[in-house]
């Protein structure tokens, strides 16, 4: 086995791992970022209030690796302290696989770090997050594609904004590189049941694997030797680096780690209890028994980095960006959460959106799903009414208001877009609703936290084939205290046939 000394480990390039002198030395790295512990740990019950999984006299192989062709692509969570937003889109990507009907799901990391803090309001001034608020965001609000809004790989600067320049409790924008864009906004949402928390116990864990046939979410108390990571202040073993092994810290890794304070996050997906590493003591070395022998851990869960693959885990048999986590490691500083199969309900096509949200490789007009949609007639008729109430929005009332377009043309409903133009703080308070020849359509449900203003354009298709002529009414409710506004404006785009 080749050692490295911690101080030639960090001769590697770095960039942003120091913050201010006052502050001391942070546990980012440029490459392979950690994240803040606490919010990794908040409301994750104590271990010991947890049942058992399986039986107790349940007996397991001693390797199991069924869920490896199970996985999407190892990703990189770039220099970002978001390693609990990626184990949680690995795990939901994992599920999207198994559950089969989206053959390479690839979901939005950066729209989930969004979600987890604007719409399920957790940890709002922090990069950090935790597997239950994140599974939260997605089984509520749902989350979107990777195509349509992009993983941004560096945190916002004040090169990005001006509030965004360094320090502790920013803005909530500088954590999330901003908002979503339009198209995100207007994007299929994909969802997954409610996550729940079980033992972290080896047995236990081997019971949801081998039963259930899913992968499992960890967070884990951060420790640098054991992982071998560069910031590391004790001496680290790069062949373990490549290898992927993580081994149960020794006391000097402990203290000098618990003192920086970082967890990280990962997926859980098989073991290998007959695998032997030799454990190494705080200098590097090999600790050996009074025979002379090395002293070996066996016990090792397989698992899923964020760390890319171009150096962690490349000698991993189940490819790089995969290690093996000593099971003692995580019966003591891990937490466990998991999500189950989703229900997956294909979207329709939206004919001139521009999107393919059937995912079926074919986008509008070319798709036949649109062969007698109107816009993708000849000649296709497009219509537009438009109504500016200007009417004042009651505070935390559940009739709300209404207003009413009367259409007096005939025709049929091809496809439809709807503009609305409300002026409103805290918009995460607003519900609003389209209503037209007996079908109630929701546009918007109290999302988009405490931003102002709200300024929709949504093509819905509960309405496709209903008659043109009627009543179209638009409601708006404000669910909650204190923020107030007014319906300026709206109006509905309709094709018909």
């Amino acid at each position: 086995m080749r050692l490295l000394p911690a101080f030639l480990f960090a001769l590697l390039p770095l960039s942003a791992c120091v913050s201010d002198e006052d502050e001391g030395p942070t546990p980012y790295d440029e490459e392979f970022p950690v994240s803040e512990l606490d919010p990794l740990f908040m409301g994750a019950p104590n271990n010991d209030t947890l049942p058992e999984e399986g039986k107790a006299d349940a007996v397991y192989p001693a390797k199991w690796n069924e869920l490896a062709m199970l996985q999407s692509p190892v990703k990189s969570q770039g220099s970002r302290g978001v390693c609990s937003i990626f184990a949680t889109v690995a795990q939901m990507e994992h599920l999207y696989i198994k559950e089969g009907t989206l053959p390479n799901p690839d979901f939005s990391e950066q729209y989930l770090q969004w979600s987890a803090k604007a719409e399920a309001r957790g940890f709002p001034n922090t990069e950090g997050s935790s597997g239950d608020v994140n599974l939260r965001a997605i089984s509520e609000f749902g989350i979107v594609a990777e195509a349509d809004w992009p993983y941004e790989t560096s945190p916002w600067s004040a090169t990005n904004d001006p509030a965004c320049t360094g320090g502790e409790s920013l803005p909530t924008k500088c954590y999330t590189n901003g908002e979503p864009p339009q198209r995100a906004k207007d994007a299929a949402k994909f969802k997954l049941p409610r996550g729940r928390w079980i033992n972290s116990q080896r047995r236990s864990i081997k019971a949801h694997l081998t039963t259930k046939k899913t992968a499992a979410v960890v967070g884990l108390t951060f420790f640098y030797q054991s992982w071998n990571h560069r910031r590391s202040e004790l001496p680290v073993n790069s062949d373990y680096w490549r290898k992927g092994y993580v081994m149960y810290p020794n006391a000097k890794d402990k203290e000098i780690s618990l003192a920086k304070r970082a967890g990280h996050a990962i997926v859980i997906l098989g073991w290998d209890d007959d695998l032997a590493v030799p454990t190494v003591d705080d200098k590097g070395e090999v600790v050996k028994d009074a025979a002379g022998n090395p002293v070996v851990e066996k016990g090792f869960w397989i698992f899923k980095n964020s760390w890319g693959t171009a150096s962690f885990g490349v000698d991993h048999p189940n490819g790089a960006g995969y290690g093996y986590l000593s099971m003692k490691y995580v019966e003591e500083y891990g937490s466990m959460i998991v999500s189950d199969i989703p229900t997956v309900t294909t979207p329709r096509e939206v004919c001139d959106s521009g999107t393919d949200e059937d995912r079926d490789g074919a986008i509008d007009c070319d798709d036949t799903d649109c062969a007698t949609a109107a816009v993708c007639m000849a000649t296709p008729t497009t219509r537009t009414y438009s109504a500016t109430p200007a009417t004042a929005i009651p505070d935390n009332a559940p009739a709300g208001i209404s207003s009413t377009i009367a259409v007096p043309d005939v025709g049929t409903v091809g496809s439809l877009k709807v503009n609305v133009d409300i002026a409103h703080t805290y918009r995460g308070d607003l519900v609003v609703r389209l209503v037209h020849a007996g079908t109630t359509v929701t546009l918007h449900d109290r999302t988009g936290g405490g931003d102002d203003n709200l300024d929709l354009m949504l093509t819905p298709t509960q309405l496709d084939g209903k008659a043109l002529a009627g009543d179209w009414k638009l409601e708006v409710v404000d669910t909650a205290n204190a923020d107030v506004g007014t319906l300026d404006a709206w109006s509905i785009e309709v094709v018909t046939n």
